[in-house]
């Protein structure tokens, strides 16, 4: 019998959803339930190392997010139904759900897949730190009135130092979220590319650059940078160095997402984001 894993928002509608859908697939699969945000081991029935055939994520994006470092990047598609407000990631209408949930069951949906990248940590010639990101890794800092240097290097040579309150490698999937808000450039999910966007920086001839991940992209820590956090998809946050080495590549996961049948990616961009609204001639 195939795993299939719910994971849901801690609120009364999406609780409801997984308790029907959960009564919906019992007796064909066997069910695991996990409350977004919490580790695994907190979940009902939900082993941390589970390889599910499917993953039900019932909430927001930050569900979703969830749900795909927790259980997606094994290959397991995963059905995103919009319970919050923008729901760009987690593009399935509630009233749509029961007819993409058949469809994939039946492997009838649509699948894309999107690239995700690898990160990792180095500290005086150590790796300390390796993890896959779906969105974003974001460099920051951590007191208000600091400004940081960070070091740009690309296949070993130091091409741009950043002084800005921060900097943000995105992802193509990453690129409408604070990539988007920072001014960065939205860029199709399917393309395996990293984004390279400054936050807040010192002089405004500094933009966003989009370039290919098979680059060795790095990003060093200056020595006088103090106080530097590295937040990975917004879940998970790791104290950085001065002279610290942050490298990006392109990873051996990827990210299986049920698309919305009724819905294109740019048609998403025009309704959730507003762009590429009609204007008269």
């Amino acid at each position: 019998m195939d795993d299939v894993v719910i994971v849901h928002k801690n609120d009364a509608g999406s609780t409801e959803l997984a308790d029907l859908t959960e009564s919906r697939l019992k007796g064909r699969y066997r069910i695991h339930r996990a409350i977004s945000n919490q580790v695994p081991a907190l979940g009902k029935d939900t082993p941390a190392g589970l390889e599910p055939k499917l993953v039900i994520s019932l909430g927001g994006d930050g569900t979703l997010l969830y749900a795909a470092r927790t259980w997606g990047l094994n290959g397991a598609p995963i059905v995103g139904v919009n319970m919050g407000r923008l729901g760009f990631l987690a593009e399935i209408e509630p009233e749509r759900f029961s007819e993409v949930l058949d469809a994939t069951l039946a492997g009838e949906a649509k699948i894309q897949e999107r690239k995700v990248m690898d990160f990792s940590i180095s500290r005086e010639g150590n790796e300390i730190h390796r993890a896959t990101v779906i969105n974003d890794v974001v460099i920051n800092k951590g007191a208000p009135a600091r400004i940081l240097s960070l070091t740009l290097s690309i296949g070993g040579t130091d091409y741009w130092t950043y002084r800005a309150d921060g900097l943000i490698l995105a992802t193509p999937i990453g690129s409408t979220a604070y990539n988007l808000s920072a001014g960065g450039p939205v860029v199709y999910p399917g393309l395996e590319a990293v984004l390279v966007t400054p936050i807040c920086p010192f002089t405004l001839a500094t933009r966003s650059v989009i370039l290919p991940l098979y680059f060795n992209v790095e990003v060093i820590i200056g020595e006088k940078s103090s106080d530097v956090l590295l937040t990975a998809d917004g879940q998970q946050t790791f104290n950085l160095m001065p002279f610290d080495r942050i490298k990006v590549s392109r990873s051996k996961a990827l990210v299986k997402l049920v698309l919305n049948p009724h819905r294109h990616y740019l048609d998403t961009l025009k309704i959730k984001l507003g762009l590429f609204y009609d204007q008269p001639i």
